[in-house]
């Protein structure tokens, strides 16, 4: 497939609608624009407020001393829901931050975890995760301080996670594991004083013996005072835990995910190649490390429309899509009760329309008179910005806070004269380019602003523009977008599902061509039919939209849109709903992507897919890439645990992005649906700080109230859905030659080792030859006593005879049996393994995770004593059976033997029948 030495780079813009953070910045050692938001369903508490201030007035303390006074927190926002009394004294006006691009989030329960601090984080070791989840009542109710520690302490740890992609040093799944004879705590370090108790037991829980592991209950109290300082990955609950594991006291045999996920590698390793600390020196005199608190509020929206009317978009159908999209965002998205304006430039800006209150359908329609009917002219983007600026100044003669939506096509060598003006203004600039030929460096707009970023080929059944506009509304969630080109006579036929999460103004959207509307039929799921007259048509815009009253039916609906005209034309349907209020959280979709900063610079494609905080298992979930060259690239997702997808069934569907088409902008949606098959939400994976079930203190056992018992993902059926979701855009600016191979298998995450009398079996997730597509050419397997040899020196491991192994296509299960050598067999020894595998141009994977078996054989002083009771006893009774079987044998001979006297027969010798007796005496 050609050489190898290619390096392929991708600069991406990439739109995260919710998962990508406010960016935080280190500053002289100081983190500043942290943002703590709190969820609009939270009740005002103003002491919840105080409460958040004084944990991170503590976490900068210790986060100062167990970084070894490298970094602190220097400036942290709250954020405050609009449910809230506004007290513009108090709080101000939030600018660019959203409760949706929080670092720190303040919500209500996630089910399967009460209120036990977490972070979401999935992509890997030393990647930053997506947010921290605090609950109000873990903030307000100080008895949890008890189970979990200091709560500034706990902040740090959580930080750890979220910022340097560190994970937990604990396993409540396998809180002990199996070292030679003896069994051991999974903690960091080893040398942890505490003991191992069965409630106030300490007596019961032997883990002196391999054979006998502990019962079931037993757990790890710590001392609550001691000399040992580590590891706040571990616990922060002991009093002298201040710092991280390091490499001089690292547990690297506890199976934790930090082990697992980091290839062995301590947290403070981990921390220390982060780029937080690559440029950051020790130092011993920081002055004051209190933070500095702002505390904000979302306020109502005010928007201006900046639409790009120059000559290029009287061409490929743009201007009358800007009509489209722009009409369902004024008439069907823009908030009641909140402020539009309209502005658009070719060579100079022209004012639309001012600052409006939007209040009712009137309103609505004076703003859809006022959009462009014409296109000419160059472009001057700056000049629109300007403009635009200058109408949001006159509802309070501020920008701050305030929101511009950027639609252009055109190429402006003079975009960035107005940048700094912009960044300086407060206000967030959303940005859509429409084509193959916008301004390069629009999206640094959105990025300096932290607005969002879209793009729309020219090809009108992508949908792109509409879905766009449509993801400016946090509150609307898009169900379906599709589109075809339809000959006349035919249709646009399918189904979509509302389930009860949602249908509340349940809205289709319909668009097409020509001046010819289409024959629409909708159909609810009891059969009533919704007909083209029923749709309200727009006089300017070839645009049908049909609102549900009400809550929509819950089930089945079904559309139907048949092309009168008497020439082809393409035609679209959009359908997007609303929150139903019910007690239940409707099913959430979120997307991310990232790419790695070295060869071969993959792209990877995140999907979050959540309900009530939970993840949704077995979903079917496929990415949809448009390429710049209008190509449709169908990339399917999964949540297995392997290639790209790091836990599985977590919520979180992954996979490698490898099929280009040509350089330029690209965009992705992610389609997710459920139906007709068993699908649950379940607890999932996440990271966060361990409830410490009690503590020794002077030598007493002190125990903690009961973790609350989280409710079985059992209970949690999830119903048939639907779901659409724009991803954003990303800028391609090199893609490799079609006859050179770039892409080596993906790693191998999920190798497992087991033991079968003396046979091992080992097993894995196939990956492909590029990455997680297609089928590897080879494996190349190796063991060796020392895990650490195998991930610095894998090459130079004993390797293992793979020639039985006839690779299989990526996403299989792959196998290999193989008996131990008779050096092996050494009892309480262990052997480790991993993997390679390469492609058909010797390209490599990275080594696999490092997987183990434990060589024992249990000696008979190591039985279960129990068991050795049980076996007595049965001796015993085989004794006495047979005692009793010989007697009556002996006794049944003697009658014989007078019998047979009496009868004059011969008779046996006496001294034969006296020895027979003996022996059963004797036994």
């Amino acid at each position: 497939m050609g050489t190898t030495n290619y390096l392929v780079f991708f600069s991406l813009f990439i739109l995260l609608p919710h998962l990508t953070s406010s960016k935080i910045e280190l500053v002289d050692n100081g983190y500043r624009n942290i943002v703590i938001a709190i969820h609009k369903a939270v009740p005002e508490n103003p002491q919840l407020i105080d409460k958040i201030k004084e944990m991170l007035k503590e976490a900068s303390n210790y986060l100062h001393v167990a970084t070894k006074f490298r970094v602190f927190f220097k400036d942290v926002k709250i954020l405050l829901p609009d449910t809230w009394t506004k007290k513009p004294d108090l709080y101000k006006k939030a600018t660019t931050e959203t409760y949706s691009r929080a670092n720190i989030i303040i919500a209500g329960q996630k089910i399967t975890k009460g209120d036990e601090p977490y972070t979401l984080q999935y992509g890997g070791c030393g990647k930053e995760g997506q947010y921290i989840h605090f609950t109000p009542n873990y903030l307000m109710n100080d008895t949890f301080i008890k189970g979990y520690g200091p709560r500034g302490k706990v902040f740090v740890h959580e930080w750890a996670h979220l910022r340097w992609g560190v994970f937990d040093e604990y396993n409540y799944k396998q809180p002990f594991y199996r070292e030679g004879e003896h069994y051991r705590v999974t903690k960091c370090p080893k040398d942890l004083l505490g003991k191992v108790c069965l409630g106030n037991d300490c007596s019961i829980c032997n883990l002196e013996n391999a054979n006998d592991p502990p019962k079931e209950g037993c757990a790890f109290l710590p001392e609550k005072y001691q000399e040992t300082n580590a590891s706040i990955m571990y616990t922060p609950l002991v009093k002298s835990v201040n710092y991280f594991c390091d490499k001089s006291n690292h547990n690297q045999d506890a199976p934790n995910d930090q082990n697992k996920f980091c290839k062995l590698k301590s947290t403070w390793e981990v921390i220390l190649e982060s780029g937080d600390f690559r440029n950051t020196n020790t130092t011993t005199d920081s002055g004051s490390v209190e933070p500095q608190f702002t505390v904000m509020q979302e306020r109502k929206t005010a928007l201006c429309l900046v639409l790009d009317v120059s000559g290029s978009m009287s061409g490929s159908g743009r201007l009358e899509r800007l009509q489209q999209s722009s009409t369902l965002f004024i008439e069907k998205i823009a908030k009641e009760e909140s402020f539009i304006g309209i502005v658009t430039f070719n060579n100079a800006a022209d004012v639309k329309k001012g600052l409006t209150y939007v209040s009712g359908d009137d309103v609505r329609k004076t703003l859809v008179n006022a959009l462009p009917t014409t296109a000419g002219g160059g472009t001057n983007i700056c000049s629109g910005l300007q403009e635009a600026l200058q109408v949001l100044r006159n509802d309070d003669a501020s920008t701050e806070g305030d929101e511009i939506v950027l639609l252009t096509d055109g190429e402006d060598s003079g975009i960035s004269n107005c940048f700094e003006v912009v960044r300086t203004s407060g206000t967030k600039v959303h940005t859509i380019a429409l084509g193959p030929s916008a301004a390069k460096e629009l999206e640094m707009l959105s990025e300096m602003t932290d607005g969002k970023k879209y793009y729309a080929s020219d090809n009108f059944n992508s949908n792109g523009l509409l879905e766009a506009f449509m993801e400016l509304s946090e509150e609307q969630i898009q169900l379906e977008s599709t589109g075809g080109t339809q000959k006349p006579g035919g249709s646009l036929v399918g189904d979509t599902y509302i389930d009860s999460g949602v249908g509340f103004n349940t809205n289709f959207l319909v668009t097409w061509q020509t001046n010819v509307k289409p024959d629409i039929s909708i159909s609810d799921p009891d059969g009533n039919k919704y007909l083209t007259k029923d749709f309200k048509l727009e006089e300017k815009a070839t645009v049908g939209t049909l609102i549900i009253p009400g809550k929509a039916k819950t089930g089945k609906w079904s559309y139907r849109i048949e092309n009168t005209a008497h020439q082809p034309q393409s035609m679209t349907i959009s359908i997007t709903s609303q929150p139903s209020g019910a007690q239940s959280e409707p099913v959430i979709v979120k997307t991310n992507l990232q790419q790695t900063n070295e060869p071969p610079y993959t792209v990877v494609i995140y999907v979050e897919v959540f309900k009530n905080f939970m993840p949704v298992r077995h979903a079917n979930v496929t990415a949809i890439i448009e390429t710049a060259n209008t190509k449709i690239i169908p990339v399917i997702l999964k949540d297995n645990g392997a290639a790209a997808d790091l836990v599985k069934d977590d919520g979180i569907y992954s996979s490698f992005m490898t099929d280009y088409d040509g350089t330029g902008r690209y965009n992705f949606k992610v389609q997710v649906s459920k139906l007709h098959t068993e699908t649950k939400a379940a607890a999932g994976h996440t990271s966060g700080a361990m409830y410490v079930q009690g503590y020794l203190e002077n030598g007493t056992v002190h125990l903690n109230p009961p973790k609350p018992v989280v409710v079985d993902d059992e209970d949690f059926p999830v119903e048939d859905f639907v779901r659409t979701k724009s991803g954003g855009t990303f800028m391609v600016k090199v893609v490799p030659p079609a006859n050179q191979d770039v892409f080596p298998p993906c790693q191998i995450t999920d190798l497992s080792a087991e033991l079968l009398n003396n046979t091992v079996i080992l097993a894995w997730t196939a990956p492909g030859d590029d990455m997680d597509k297609g089928t590897v050419a080879e494996y190349e397997i190796r063991k060796s006593k020392q895990a650490v040899h195998l991930r610095d020196n894998f090459h130079n491991a004993t390797q293992i005879n793979t020639s039985s192994i006839i690779p299989l296509a990526a996403g299989s299960r792959e196998q290999l049996l193989f008996d131990l050598e008779e050096e092996e067999k050494v009892n309480n020894s262990v052997i480790f393994f991993a993997v390679v595998s390469r492609d058909e141009s010797l390209l490599s994977s990275d080594v696999s995770n490092i997987a183990q078996v434990v060589i024992y054989h249990p000696s008979p002083k190591s039985r279960d004593p129990d068991t050795s009771n049980q076996n007595r006893k049965l001796t015993v009774g085989l004794a006495v059976s047979l005692v009793t079987i010989i007697l009556c044998s002996v006794l049944g001979l003697i009658a014989l033997i007078i019998n047979k006297r009496n009868s004059g027969m011969m008779v046996l010798d006496e001294e034969h029948v006296r020895k027979k007796l003996n022996i059963v005496a004797e036994a």
